[in-house]
Parts: C-alpha cells; structure tokens; sequence
C-alpha cells in the first residue's frame, strides 16, 4: 500500500476504523446505522450483479442477521421470474405476463432495480409465492400505469381482495401498500399498459433485520443509466434503508471498463443516492477476484480488475463510504484457485459454488456485526447529527406526494 493511499483518510481528517475485511472511511450515517441494529430494526439492500442475483451470499447475511435481530421480512422480490436467476424466499407463477430487462432492452421506463414485469392483455395473472411458510407481510408494489388503463385485481392466501391501482395514473412509478399473507396473485384488468417494477415484503411491525437482494446477471453500475433517474430515487427514498451496498466491479474488469470510467460512475450514484436518501449508509463492496483463465499458478486475472478494485477503495475514501474488500476476504490476490480447488467457486474462475457463496456472506455479517455491535462510534466534525431512524414501513399518511396508495382488502 502506498504511503498516499494510506494517509489519504487522515489528510481527509476521516477517522478510520476497520474490521477485518471492513474499513469505515468516516461514513456520515454510521451513528444511525448502529441505532437501527441496536433498535432491532434493520434493513440492508443489496445491488448488483449476478453475485447479488444469485441470493445465495446475500440470503447467508440475511440468515446471520435474522438469527441475531428477528425475521423483518423477506425483502425485495423480483417483478417476476428472470431466467437463470433466484430468490431465496420468493417464488412465482404467471399467465401471460412477459419480463422486461434493463440487461437487454435499453429503451424502457424502468424503475429501481432495472425489471419490469408486464401484462401480455387483459387477464393476464402474476402470483408472488412464499417458498416456505412466511408471516403476513406489509407488501409493496411497485406498479407504472398510464392515464385510462384499468387497475389489478389481488387476492392473497386468505383470500383476501384488494384493488391495486396507482395513486395517480400519471405513467409514473408508484408504490401501492397492502397487508397480505403470501401467495398474491395479481389479475390485470386493465390493458396492457401498465407494469409492475418489484415488490418489498416488510414486517408490518417494523421489527427485525431485512437483507433485499437487487442484481442483475451480467450487470455493470452503468446499468442504472438505463433507469429512470427520478424513479429509482423516489423508490430509494420511500424505502430509506438504513445501509446500501453497492456491489458491482467483475463485469466492468472482464468488459476492459477503465478504472477513471468506474470512478465517475460511483461518485455519481453515491452523491444522487446521498440525496435521495440522506440517512442511508452506503458500502463499496470491492470486486472479488476472478480469472479469465486458470493457466499458471495464480491464474490470469481480467484486464482491467486491479485498476477497478483500487478506484473502488479510492471512492469509498474520498465520497467517505463504509468498504468491504471481498478479494482479502477470499485470502488475498491469487486466492481464487484456491477457492475452485476446494469446490468452493466455479471453474468459470468467476462465480462461486453455493457453499462458497454462504462462506462469503457469514464473513461479511461477521465483519458488519463487528462495526454495529460497537457501544458507540464518534464521527468525524463534518459528520450530520440527526435523529436515528429504523427502516419501519415507510409513511403512507403524508409527506409522500401521492407516491405511495394504500390498499385495504374488501
């Protein structure tokens, strides 16, 4: 490490502290985020690639954190199925409704997380299943409609009816508030014009931990350019989680992204994120390391990958972020063969085995418990002080300009 790298945070005047693989560069929200750990009310989302898509790592942190704080939902879903990608607890079954990506299809309105599930024609029916028993949950859906298309029709297990409609029919993403206990089948009465963007499933009590998965295979954080600035934002800012990890870097060292391109890339989404959601942490989860081949003793690492994982750190320093280093995790440089000699990732020299992945997530809740279990933490003087907040339900009686409907049942 140079000596410019290693005095940056104290030049800076950030009071530093690590964890193992987890080092704080003066996070202005890290005050609030141990008040929502030790308020047993916490709620962690995740975006990323197809390590995220997977939900294999991040349901290992979820499961860690649930045993510690209490189950506080499930979390984030999926419009609807996307091949060659999975949700722990979500499942789903659909008539002719059809998935949208932002992976491949650039021209669309697309919300946070960057899929949409749309209606083939009138009738057309989504369900949103539990593949084990769940709790009742305080569901949130996240729906596009347009002026004079008609609304959906849900029932969940209970049989339970609801109306679901935007607040507005306006074309704009909004949340529509249910309590419903899973499965939700939503039949489209309307046209086909409207969409759904995702749903979050929360603890109508607010308490317990929430880890959301919201990744994309083969994504890039350049993605988001393919999303709907205002809607993402707004999305972001009604669920106010209380820490986003932002966990990309492996497509854009195998694509030859510079590292200057990463850079001007996090410095925007961590500043537009800053502002959407004020009292949101933020982490860097650096890019692990990944081989384009095997050959050799250490294998041959993508071009690009120790340029993206420096500016990751560098990011993390100067925009004062938390930042887990996933590479030291794994051992270091030249630790991925290790990891496939041990049946713990993927021949591919890039994904993980299941195991692999839950080794992965267990370290970083371990790293991350490390940091909130801490009795107290003195930011730095230009830190913000404000009042600490759990992530609750958010606020459906004011504030939300017609963003958020509530929906009773029948």
């Amino acid at each position: 490490m140079t000596l410019k790298r290693l005095y940056l945070p104290l030049l800076l005047g950030v009071s530093v502290s690590a964890h193992a693989n987890l080092t704080n560069y003066g996070e202005p929200n890290t005050q609030l985020l141990m008040s929502a750990f030790a308020q047993n009310s916490l709620h962690i989302v995740q975006l990323g690639d197809s390590h995220t898509a997977g939900d294999t790592m991040t349901d290992a942190l979820r499961q860690r954190l649930q045993a510690r704080m209490g189950d506080g939902g499930m979390g984030w879903a999926m419009p609807m199925y996307f091949s060659g990608q999975r949700m722990a607890r979500f499942g789903y079954d659909n008539v002719d409704f059809t998935p949208v990506s932002s992976r491949h299809e650039l021209g669309e309105n697309y919300t946070l997380g960057g899929m949409i599930a749309k209606p083939l024609w009138h009738g057309a029916t989504l369900t949103l299943k539990s593949k084990h028993a769940e709790n009742p949950q305080r569901l949130f859906i996240s729906i596009r409609q347009p002026a004079g298309d008609g609304r959906f029709i849900a029932q969940d297990a209970r049989g339970q009816r609801f109306a679901v409609q935007t607040a507005q029919k306006n074309g704009q993403w909004q949340l529509v508030a249910i309590n419903a206990t899973l499965p939700v089948t939503l039949y489209n009465d309307g046209a086909n014009r409207s969409a759904i963007g995702g749903w979050w499933a929360l603890n109508p009590n607010g308490q317990g931990a929430v880890v959301s998965a919201i990744g994309i295979n083969g994504a890039e954080l350049s993605y988001w350019n393919r999303w709907n600035d205002g809607a993402w934002q707004r999305e972001l800012s009604l669920m106010r989680p209380n820490l986003l990890v932002l966990a990309y870097g492996t497509n854009e060292a195998y694509n030859g992204v510079s590292g200057q391109t990463v850079k001007q890339e996090l410095i925007k989404r961590i500043r537009q994120i800053r502002t959407a959601s004020p009292q949101t942490a933020i982490l860097i989860m650096s890019a692990p390391e990944s081989l384009k081949s095997t050959a050799g003793d250490c294998g041959v690492r993508p071009s690009t990958l120790t340029d993206v994982q420096r500016v990751q750190r560098e990011v993390a320093q100067t925009e004062r972020t938390l930042y887990w280093d996933w590479q030291n995790a794994m051992g270091g440089q030249c630790s991925m063969k290790w990891w496939i000699r041990q049946g713990k990732a993927s021949s591919d020299g890039v994904h993980f085995s299941q195991s692999g992945y839950s080794e992965l997530g267990y370290r970083f809740a371990d790293d991350l418990l490390t940091l909130l279990s801490k009795r107290t933490y003195t930011p730095n003087a230009l830190s913000p002080q404000s009042t600490p907040v759990n992530y609750s339900v958010p606020n459906i009686s004011n504030s939300n300009q017609g963003y958020i409907r509530i929906e009773r049942a029948n």
